[in-house]
Protein backbone atom coordinates (compact mmCIF):
# COMPACT_ATOMS: atom_id res chain seq x y z
CA UNK A 1 0.00 0.00 0.00
CA UNK A 2 1.49 3.57 -0.72
CA UNK A 3 1.37 5.94 2.18
CA UNK A 4 0.14 9.64 1.73
CA UNK A 5 2.51 11.81 4.41
CA UNK A 6 0.10 14.41 5.12
CA UNK A 7 -2.32 11.77 6.94
CA UNK A 8 0.74 9.47 8.21
CA UNK A 9 -1.72 6.36 7.63
CA UNK A 10 -2.40 4.13 4.54
CA UNK A 11 -4.07 6.09 1.87
CA UNK A 12 -7.01 3.49 1.65
CA UNK A 13 -6.94 1.31 4.59
CA UNK A 14 -10.08 0.37 4.97
CA UNK A 15 -13.04 2.08 7.02
CA UNK A 16 -14.03 0.97 10.05
CA UNK A 17 -17.30 2.63 11.50
CA UNK A 18 -16.48 3.92 15.04
CA UNK A 19 -12.99 3.56 14.81
CA UNK A 20 -11.58 7.05 13.38
CA UNK A 21 -7.80 8.08 13.32
CA UNK A 22 -6.21 10.07 15.84
CA UNK A 23 -2.70 11.07 15.78
CA UNK A 24 -0.37 10.14 19.17
CA UNK A 25 0.18 13.61 21.09
CA UNK A 26 3.95 12.38 21.80
CA UNK A 27 5.06 10.51 18.91
CA UNK A 28 3.18 12.18 16.11
CA UNK A 29 2.18 8.42 14.55
CA UNK A 30 -1.75 8.03 13.60
CA UNK A 31 -3.66 5.29 15.68
CA UNK A 32 -6.96 4.24 15.37
CA UNK A 33 -9.28 5.45 18.23
CA UNK A 34 -9.61 2.01 19.96
CA UNK A 35 -5.53 2.28 20.18
CA UNK A 36 -4.89 5.43 21.99
CA UNK A 37 -5.49 6.21 25.56
CA UNK A 38 -5.86 8.93 27.82
CA UNK A 39 -3.13 9.70 29.55
CA UNK A 40 -3.16 11.77 33.15
CA UNK A 41 -1.98 14.76 32.19
CA UNK A 42 -4.48 14.69 29.14
CA UNK A 43 -2.40 13.46 26.54
CA UNK A 44 -4.10 11.38 23.32
CA UNK A 45 -1.28 8.99 23.48
CA UNK A 46 -0.44 5.34 21.81
CA UNK A 47 0.28 2.51 23.85
CA UNK A 48 3.85 2.57 23.37
CA UNK A 49 3.91 6.67 24.76
CA UNK A 50 1.24 5.70 27.52
CA UNK A 51 2.55 6.16 31.05
CA UNK A 52 0.80 5.73 34.47
CA UNK A 53 1.22 8.58 37.06
CA UNK A 54 3.68 8.41 38.89
CA UNK A 55 2.80 7.34 42.46
CA UNK A 56 4.95 10.66 44.04
CA UNK A 57 2.10 12.75 42.53
CA UNK A 58 -0.42 11.15 44.97
CA UNK A 59 1.90 11.47 48.62
CA UNK A 60 -0.08 14.12 50.82
CA UNK A 61 1.92 16.46 53.23
CA UNK A 62 1.44 16.56 56.63
CA UNK A 63 0.44 19.76 58.27
CA UNK A 64 3.46 21.08 60.06
CA UNK A 65 2.53 23.23 63.22
CA UNK A 66 4.78 25.50 63.76
CA UNK A 67 3.38 27.72 67.15
CA UNK A 68 5.18 27.54 69.66
CA UNK A 69 4.39 25.96 72.66
CA UNK A 70 3.51 28.02 76.08
CA UNK A 71 4.54 30.91 74.46
CA UNK A 72 5.56 33.96 76.62
CA UNK A 73 6.48 37.38 76.12
CA UNK A 74 10.79 38.09 77.12
CA UNK A 75 10.97 39.29 80.79
CA UNK A 76 11.65 43.32 80.69
CA UNK A 77 15.10 43.38 82.04
CA UNK A 78 16.57 46.52 83.74
CA UNK A 79 19.98 46.64 83.12
CA UNK A 80 21.88 50.28 84.64
CA UNK A 81 25.55 50.60 83.06
CA UNK A 82 28.55 52.33 83.68
CA UNK A 83 32.16 51.75 81.47
CA UNK A 84 35.81 50.80 82.64
CA UNK A 85 37.17 53.93 83.65
CA UNK A 86 40.71 52.06 83.47
CA UNK A 87 41.74 49.02 81.23
CA UNK A 88 41.84 45.43 82.69
CA UNK A 89 43.91 43.12 82.06
CA UNK A 90 43.09 39.18 81.43
CA UNK A 91 43.09 37.66 84.70
CA UNK A 92 42.84 40.86 86.83
CA UNK A 93 40.41 40.18 89.95
CA UNK A 94 39.34 43.93 89.89
CA UNK A 95 38.15 46.57 87.76
CA UNK A 96 37.99 50.39 88.18
CA UNK A 97 34.44 51.76 86.97
CA UNK A 98 33.65 55.00 86.54
CA UNK A 99 30.22 54.68 88.78
CA UNK A 100 30.00 51.65 91.45
CA UNK A 101 26.36 53.09 92.15
CA UNK A 102 23.79 49.87 92.23
CA UNK A 103 26.78 47.80 92.30
CA UNK A 104 27.02 45.68 96.03
CA UNK A 105 28.47 42.43 97.41
CA UNK A 106 27.18 39.17 94.84
CA UNK A 107 25.67 41.05 92.47
CA UNK A 108 25.74 40.16 88.97
CA UNK A 109 27.55 41.86 86.98
CA UNK A 110 28.83 41.64 82.68
CA UNK A 111 31.99 43.51 81.55
CA UNK A 112 32.15 43.93 78.11
CA UNK A 113 35.51 42.79 76.39
CA UNK A 114 37.52 43.43 73.64
CA UNK A 115 37.91 40.63 71.39
CA UNK A 116 35.14 38.07 73.42
CA UNK A 117 31.73 37.95 74.37
CA UNK A 118 30.81 40.09 77.24
CA UNK A 119 31.42 38.27 80.60
CA UNK A 120 29.06 37.52 83.43
CA UNK A 121 30.93 37.33 86.55
CA UNK A 122 29.53 37.88 90.39
CA UNK A 123 31.16 40.93 92.61
CA UNK A 124 32.97 39.83 96.09
CA UNK A 125 32.89 42.27 98.54
CA UNK A 126 31.05 46.06 98.60
CA UNK A 127 33.47 47.97 96.41
CA UNK A 128 35.65 50.55 97.57
CA UNK A 129 35.42 53.74 95.77
CA UNK A 130 35.08 53.19 92.11
CA UNK A 131 37.04 49.43 92.30
CA UNK A 132 34.68 46.70 92.34
CA UNK A 133 36.53 43.34 93.41
CA UNK A 134 35.38 40.10 91.05
CA UNK A 135 35.10 36.68 91.92
CA UNK A 136 36.41 35.24 89.02
CA UNK A 137 39.62 36.98 86.93
CA UNK A 138 39.16 38.98 83.48
CA UNK A 139 38.92 36.93 80.61
CA UNK A 140 40.47 38.88 78.26
CA UNK A 141 41.10 42.44 78.11
CA UNK A 142 38.55 45.38 78.54
CA UNK A 143 39.32 48.51 77.31
CA UNK A 144 38.77 52.16 78.67
CA UNK A 145 34.81 52.92 78.07
CA UNK A 146 33.82 49.13 77.62
CA UNK A 147 30.28 48.62 79.29
CA UNK A 148 29.54 47.21 82.63
CA UNK A 149 26.01 46.03 83.14
CA UNK A 150 24.70 45.89 86.11
CA UNK A 151 20.96 44.87 88.00
CA UNK A 152 19.71 48.73 88.97
CA UNK A 153 16.22 47.13 90.45
CA UNK A 154 17.04 43.94 92.38
CA UNK A 155 15.48 42.70 89.48
CA UNK A 156 14.74 38.24 89.90
CA UNK A 157 16.50 38.09 86.32
CA UNK A 158 19.81 38.29 87.54
CA UNK A 159 21.27 35.53 89.06
CA UNK A 160 22.69 35.30 93.08
CA UNK A 161 25.66 33.67 94.29
CA UNK A 162 24.34 30.72 95.14
CA UNK A 163 22.07 30.36 91.92
CA UNK A 164 25.19 29.57 89.69
CA UNK A 165 29.28 29.97 89.50
CA UNK A 166 30.53 32.54 87.41
CA UNK A 167 32.67 29.50 86.07
CA UNK A 168 29.32 27.63 84.44
CA UNK A 169 28.84 30.64 82.68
Amino acid sequence: MEKNTSWGHPRNPGYIPGDPWYQCDRCGFDYRQSEIRKQWDGLMVCGKCWEPRHPQDFVKGVKDHQAVKDARPAPVIALSNTTMAVAGSKGDKSIVVTSATNIADSDSIGIALDYLPTQWTFVNGTPVGTTVILNDGLLGSAAVDNEVYTSDDGSTYYLSDGDVTASSL
